[in-house]
This record gives C-alpha cells, sequence and structure tokens, in this order.
C-alpha cells in the first residue's frame, strides 16, 4: 500500500516537474490556438448553427430555429436558389479537375526545364514566372480580359484564326466562360506551384542523378524513376492546397461577372457561377433566411472539401 502510494506521489511530481519545464512551449502555441479559435473554429461553430435558422439581413439578429429546412430548401431543387446551388456545384465539379491538372502539369513541367538552367538566367526566369502570383487578382482578370476580348484581343485572335472562339464572348458563353477561369487561375497560381515544385527538387542529392548517368539512364528515366518519386509529398502537398483553393473559387468569376446587381453574379445562365458566389448573393440579395441558406450551402460546401480531404489522404496511403 506503501508503495502504491509513493509511486503515485512519483507520477504527480513528474508531471508537475514536465509542465514546468514545458511550459514556455506551451506558452509559444498559445497564440496559435487563441488565434484559431477566434478565427476559425469560432465562425465554423457560427455558421453550422446559423444554417439551421431563418436568419437574414432583415431579421435584425434575431433567430429562430428551423431545424433541417434550409438544408431541405437547398437541396430540393426547387425554386431559383435551390437551381442555381446544383448549378454552381455542377461548374465546380467541371472547373475543379481541370484548373488542378493543367496548373499541376505546367508548373511541373517549367521546374523541371528551369532547374536545368544556372546562373543568372535562372533567376530571371524563376522570377518571371512568379511575377503573376504577386499581381492583385482584379489586375489578373483585366490583363486576360484585354486578352480575350473578341478582334482586339491578341489570344482571342489567335484562337479564332485557329477556329477557336469565334465571334465568342468568353464571359457568356457556357464552356468558354469556365475555360477562361481555368486560364486566370492557373497563370495567377501556377509560379506558386512553381517555386514549391523547384524548392523540393534542390533537395535531391545529385548523387542519384550522377548513379543513374553512369548506368545509361536517360533524362526522361531520371525524371521517372528519381525526380517524380521523390517529388511525391511535394506533389501531394500541391494537389491537396489546389483543391482547397479550386472548391472555393470566388474572386476570379466574381470580377468577370462585371455587375452591380447582385442576383446577376456568374454571367447570363450562370455558366460561370460557383458555390461561394452563390452563398454571398444569399446573403445580400435581401431574401427572407438569407444567411442561414448561404451558412446552409457553407456547411455543404465544407463537408465536400473533407470528403475530397479524406479521399485525397485515402489514395496517398494506397501508393505510398
Amino acid at each position: 500500500m506503501l508503495e502504491l502510494k509513493t509511486e503515485k506521489q512519483h507520477n504527480i511530481v513528474s508531471k508537475r516537474f514536465a509542465f514546468r519545464r514545458y511550459l514556455m512551449n506551451y506558452l509559444g502555441l498559445a497564440p496559435f490556438f487563441i488565434l484559431f479559435v477566434i478565427f476559425i473554429l469560432m465562425p465554423i461553430v457560427q455558421g453550422i448553427v446559423m444554417s439551421f435558422t431563418d436568419w437574414s439581413t432583415a431579421s435584425r439578429g434575431i433567430l429562430n430555429f428551423v431545424g433541417l429546412e434550409n438544408y431541405k430548401f437547398v437541396l430540393s431543387g426547387e425554386g431559383t436558389s435551390s437551381r442555381r446551388f446544383f448549378i454552381s456545384l455542377k461548374n465546380l465539379a467541371i472547373y475543379v479537375p481541370i484548373t488542378i491538372v493543367i496548373g499541376l502539369s505546367i508548373s511541373l513541367a517549367l521546374a523541371l526545364i528551369v532547374r536545368h538552367i544556372q546562373g543568372r538566367l535562372y533567376k530571371i526566369y524563376r522570377n518571371i514566372f512568379f511575377i503573376p502570383t504577386v499581381l492583385p487578382i482584379f489586375l489578373c482578370v483585366g490583363i486576360w480580359q484585354w486578352f480575350m476580348t473578341s478582334d482586339v484581343g491578341i489570344l482571342a485572335t489567335l484562337l479564332e484564326k485557329v477556329g477557336i472562339g469565334e465571334n465568342v464572348n468568353w464571359t457568356e458563353t457556357a464552356g468558354y466562360a469556365i475555360a477562361l477561369v481555368v486560364m486566370i487561375d492557373v497563370w495567377n497560381a501556377v509560379g506558386f506551384n512553381f517555386i514549391i515544385f523547384i524548392t523540393g527538387m534542390q533537395d535531391i542529392s545529385q548523387e542519384l542523378y550522377e548513379a543513374a548517368e553512369i548506368d545509361g539512364a536517360t533524362t526522361f528515366q531520371k525524371m521517372r524513376y528519381i525526380t517524380i518519386p521523390l517529388l511525391e509529398p511535394i506533389i501531394f502537398l500541391v494537389i491537396t492546397y489546389s483543391f482547397f483553393s479550386a472548391l472555393q473559387v470566388y474572386d476570379i468569376p466574381w470580377i468577370l461577372s462585371n455587375t452591380s446587381d447582385i442576383n446577376s453574379v456568374g454571367g447570363t445562365g450562370q455558366v460561370m457561377l460557383f458555390p461561394v458566389m452563390e452563398m454571398v448573393r444569399n446573403v445580400y440579395n435581401g431574401s427572407a433566411s438569407g444567411l442561414g441558406r448561404a451558412s446552409a450551402e457553407g456547411v455543404i460546401l465544407m463537408i465536400i472539401i473533407i470528403i475530397v480531404t479524406l479521399i485525397l489522404f485515402k489514395l496517398r496511403r494506397k501508393t505510398v
């Protein structure tokens, strides 16, 4: 009995000592957790709670719980708002895989090419590719609108010569509108992904490439059996981040809509309407339960993001 009591006292003293020893570490982590709770966790909880109410801009903060009514309305496919949300999800399903595949391919290809360049020329290329990333989104959109203006834009004129987009308004035509959003997004993000890839390649030991050259490996074989496998964690990081970003697309199509009417965002026929845009429209169009329905749409999008993330991690475990 005495031994058990002594052991228990020893454990208590050990825990107190460990807490004091790591107190500064806990204090160092505290600001992150405080900000995480205030700016991420609390808004998420508040949004989930709001999704079960009829809150709108006209309700003046008075909340009436309506249960699953907002979710039923959003998923019913009945009513303008519900139909618009389904259109936005369809556009998102088209947009996400295209922008990720194209963006990943271009940034990886650029990194594979530039890594063989040495000296000042390497720095010049690296800075040129990164410039679109630091430009404001509205400026990127403005540049591409000029590129894609029929009969005037450089790129639009070149595409028309090969039979693509002849006499087409790129921001108002189904298919072309999403293609324009993809081009702007890829152009804006490719520099960021390029920097991540090129940094990851610099950590690969040159001895591996030298050994492969001695064995007679070609450039393609070195890329396939050395570069790509060792870059797998970096590639997974870029894919995951790109999914998060693509699923929340908002600013580019909103600016392209170029309208002062909140109900006209997404262009004619909602050809470039996405879920976050529809949430914002619900908040500000003054409809009944606008904030509640927008919150329900946000929760649905959050669930989609979580499911996609879990699938990505599951697939990675199977391949690693």
